[in-house]
């Protein structure tokens, strides 16, 4: 495989999906695998070198952000952050795999900078075809495509856009991802840490769980729901359900308003009150499988 130099990147397949997933993730992972709608893509033949990183252009990165007023205060008062930049990693995946055990949100645009600084203008556009499931510490300078569905198991960071072909998903609290331009999917399905330094433009964006958060600049979709998800970003979308409209599914008039717009396939009856309601894993699944939930608009 070329080197981050080259103009484009192409790669084939992708990594096994891993049905012990933690958290919530395991369990729509569990659900596809055992309904045999998910197609489990094979090891590559061809792994990828991780791009070796210069330790010495990543701590003057880090002068210059110091050196900047609003993050200057944030690296003083993380010392976690400053051992990391004392240690000699071996590669970026190395350098970002911290991303997973940080538990700070802040921490995800910050080393994304430092990664862009360091690098300068050597970025690259990859291409990866069909499904990917990652599960070791994903990092590209540049753009990415993925010609398939992408699902995110690991720090995973992008420093140009992200384009997905199909649904795109990660897996909190083992993911934590970073792109710094936009991101392009049919579909985001998020319970982890998401930071977008651009905008997010897809048919479907749902944000689930309460242990992390959605950022980005704009949020452009058909339908987004944050399903006691916090989500900082602002949002153009026809249907837009924040954290104090939806109450977790129960808010007034939620499931009404869903049923005039979605396919009957996506709700299922709740055991507590025998009421019809959104399934967000019946969602899950038919977005994954790039079947359309929107009624037809006569």
């Amino acid at each position: 495989m070329a080197d981050a130099e080259e103009a484009q990147h192409v790669e084939q397949g992708g990594l096994p999906v891993d049905v012990k997933a933690a958290g919530v993730h395991q369990e729509r992972i569990q659900l596809l695998a055992e309904s045999g709608d998910m197609i489990l893509p094979q090891h590559s033949k061809e792994q990828r070198r991780p791009l070796h990183i210069d330790m010495d252009a990543i701590r003057r990165a880090a002068k210059e952000l110091h050196g900047d007023s609003s993050p200057k205060s944030f690296l003083e008062q993380n010392f976690t952050l400053q051992k990391l930049l004392e240690h000699t990693h071996d590669s970026y995946p190395d350098f970002i795999a911290a991303l997973k055990h940080s538990g700070v949100p802040d921490y995800a645009p910050w080393m994304l900078e430092l990664c862009r600084r360091a690098l300068g203008d050597t970025c690259s556009t990859r291409t990866m075809v069909g499904e990917q499931e990652l599960r070791e510490p994903f990092f590209h300078h540049g753009d990415l495509i993925v010609q398939g569905r992408l699902q995110v198991l690991c720090p995973f960071v992008v420093t140009g856009s992200l384009t997905v072909d199909g649904c795109m998903a990660d897996a909190g609290p083992v993911s934590n991802v970073a792109v710094g331009g936009n991101v392009n999917a049919h579909a985001v399905h998020t319970d982890g840490e998401m930071y977008v330094n651009g905008d997010i433009e897809a048919e479907v964006i749902y944000g689930y769980y309460n242990d992390h958060t959605l950022r980005a600049s704009t949020i452009c979709a058909r339908l987004v729901i944050e399903d006691d998800h916090y989500t900082e970003a602002d949002v153009e979308a026809d249907v837009h359900f924040d954290l104090d409209t939806y109450q977790q599914g129960y808010g007034e008039g939620v499931q009404e308003q869903l049923r005039e717009v979605l396919v009957d396939e996506v709700f299922t009856q709740d055991d507590g009150d025998d009421e019809i309601r959104l399934d967000h894993q019946a969602l899950y699944s038919q977005l994954w499988e790039g079947k359309s939930v929107f009624r037809p608009v006569d």
